[in-house]
């Protein structure tokens, strides 16, 4: 925003030079004047400068022999001078500034800062719970009481800050860390799944069972509870049991169902968003059934956002299908299906130990059933009472 601002001011590059010219830094902080991008160059001070504190600066340089040269001059004044004879131009840059200068009060856009897990629409829904949202007018804002109420709406909010900075709102936030698994909690190792042990590999714990046992869901594998001539105490336990487990799936299909299927027609709506104002750029609605694709393009003016966005819908027309397959092809999209939800459950390396397509009323069902080692062994923590 201060970009736009001192465009508007109009800017001047500046050098100053002449006996001691790095003391003109000095009586500009004293007197309120703005100088940025000052650096040192062979001959004096490069910097720049608004019109209005240029036209100020003559003053403070009297009887310093400090000299300044003017080596670059950009900005809205300079362009309405360039232009002033054509009054329709200098009319509309008039109430361009007069708009300018009533929007100056309300928040152009809200930038969220510092969230990974937490999305930036979740954060803005809260926002707009707690009544922040642009085009608030930024005296409206109340940045302790409402960064608290932020805090009650967000459990996975440890800290925030609400920073006003012009027309902007930054939003700085600080998740909080997740729970870790403790590590130290005494727990026994549990079986996740029915199986024959094949391979132990314990760090903690007393393992009570070996390899060759037959265990069942839920039975312990490794205890907690350690008890020897010095009395009993209580272990965190890990480590890995391996275990050959058997793992059966179930997929049907039919002959004949009614699938969706995009028909390629596309239409586009477009809407206008003004701050909270959304004006559609289209009549009509579109009905029907449809898959929806959203586009936003948010506007900017000099690097800055600003509170216009296009939203650009595009509707993908669809239609009911009713599609018919043989026996071949639905066991062949079965076959497929099946390999999908394997890998879905991580189950990579395995052996087949049935497989078996069968008819039913209307279509086609795949059995399987395969067997795989993988770990079994799951941590369930001990409640222990103290007593008293």
């Amino acid at each position: 925003m201060i970009r736009i601002y001192r465009y508007i001011l109009g800017r001047i590059r500046v050098r100053f030079y002449g006996e001691f010219p790095e003391r003109i830094l000095n009586l500009c902080a004293v007197n309120g004047i703005t100088l940025w991008g000052a650096k040192s160059v062979k001959d004096g001070i490069r910097a720049y400068i608004t019109v209005r504190d240029f036209l100020n600066i003559r003053n403070i340089r009297k009887g310093t022999g400090i000299r300044v040269h003017i080596e670059e001059k950009s900005g809205l004044p300079f362009v309405i001078s360039r232009y002033r004879k054509r009054v329709g131009l200098t009319a509309g840059t008039a109430m361009l500034l007069l708009f300018l200068q009533l929007m100056s009060g309300f928040i152009w856009n809200i930038e969220i800062v510092g969230n990974s897990r937490v999305t930036d629409s979740e954060i803005m829904s809260a926002l707009n719970k707690i009544g922040i949202y642009e085009g608030i007018p930024s005296g409206k804002i109340e940045s302790k009481s409402q960064r608290e109420k932020l805090l009650l709406e967000i459990d996975s909010l440890a800290w925030c800050s609400l920073n006003v900075e012009g027309c902007r709102l930054t939003v700085n936030v600080s998740e909080a860390k997740e729970k870790a698994e403790n590590e130290s909690q005494p727990c026994n190792l549990k079986s996740e799944f029915d199986g024959i042990v094949k391979k132990i590999d314990i760090t903690a714990g007393n393992c009570v069972v070996k390899v060759g046992d037959t265990v069942k869901k839920g039975d312990v594998l490794v205890s907690g509870i350690i008890e020897n001539a010095g009395g009993t105490r209580f272990v965190s336990s890990s480590g890995t049991v391996t275990a050959e487990v058997k793992h059966t799936f179930t997929l049907s299909d039919k002959y004949k169902k009614t699938e969706i299927k995009e028909t390629g027609t596309v239409k586009k709506r477009c809407v206008l968003e003004f701050f909270t104002l959304k004006i559609p750029l289209f009549l009509g609605s579109q009905t029907g059934t449809y898959n929806e694709e959203l586009e936003t393009k948010s506007l900017s003016l000099l690097g800055e956002k600003l509170p216009i966005r296009l939203y650009k819908k595009k509707f993908r027309i669809t239609k009911e299908v009713t599609v018919i397959k043989n026996k071949e092809q639905l066991i062949s999209g079965l076959e497929a299906e099946m390999e999908k939800l394997l890998k879905k459950e991580k189950i990579t390396d395995y052996s087949i130990i049935s497989k078996e397509f069968t008819e039913t009323d209307d279509g086609v069902a795949l059995n399987l059933t395969v067997s795989t080692e993988q770990n079994i062994a799951y941590r369930d923590f001990l409640l222990i009472s103290t007593g008293n």
